[in-house]
């Protein structure tokens, strides 16, 4: 007799959508958001802007806050199926990590 368990998932708020995701960003730009009010993280060459997440992230806010400012991709693969930046592009997703400038 196998045990049956059921989760129920916690509604996120309504984030604003961001209408344009064209803006380029170099890592340097946003090596800058690893705050707690101020947090963004790199996804497969996607930048996320996960301020107003973090408190509803299923595994707790501290691991995207551990997280801020750097590339994710690795991390966030080991724990998350593609489904999930699916998911959570339209809400999340800023812009791209582009190349850096020339000087």
């Amino acid at each position: 007799q196998g045990l049956k368990t059921t989760f129920k998932a916690t509604p996120l708020p309504q984030f604003p959508t961001r209408k344009t995701m064209s803006k380029v960003y170099t890592v340097a730009e946003v090596k800058k958001h690893n705050k707690e009010d101020d947090c963004w993280i790199i996804i497969n060459g996607g930048v996320y802007d996960v301020t107003k997440f973090a408190k509803f992230h299923p595994g707790g806010k501290k691991i995207l806050l551990k997280e801020g400012g750097k590339d994710s991709s690795k991390k966030f693969k080991m724990f998350h199926g593609p489904h999930v930046l699916k998911k959570y592009n339209k809400k999340l997703k800023i812009g791209t990590v582009g190349p850096r400038a020339k000087l």
